[in-house]
């Protein structure tokens, strides 16, 4: 159960006015990772998972992207993939580049997802 909305009522706003808004007649995708274990540790990736995790879902140690769970990534009904993926590979705000951080969009990860566009 998530404990606070942590999209600053964007969440909130799509299930209050749009419950049930799966429709079985259209293909739907969803993809998630398991990247980073939410964790209490000196490393920031996993504590600032935790940080992300506890708001959406209830559970600071679970497993997702770094920023997105991947028990919240998911729509029942959807054709589901994982891949090992980090929800950003840049630092917000200043734009940087962390090399080697594979994000949805990254080249070696658009076959996991992209034939679903055909």
């Amino acid at each position: 159960m998530r404990t606070l909305d942590q999209t600053r009522g964007l969440l909130t706003s799509v299930e209050t006015n749009y419950p049930g808004a799966y429709h079985p007649e259209l293909r739907y995708l969803t993809v998630g990772s398991r990247a980073v274990q939410g964790a209490l540790t000196p490393q920031i990736g996993p504590l600032l998972a935790t940080a992300s995790y506890l708001p959406l879902c209830g559970d600071a140690f679970a497993a997702g992207d770094g920023i997105t769970p991947i028990s919240c990534a998911h729509l029942d009904g959807a054709e589901q993939r994982e891949l090992p993926a980090f929800h950003i590979s840049f630092v917000p705000g200043i734009g940087t580049r962390l090399l080697g951080t594979p994000w949805y969009g990254s080249p070696e990860l658009l076959d996991g997802w992209a034939d679903f566009l055909r």
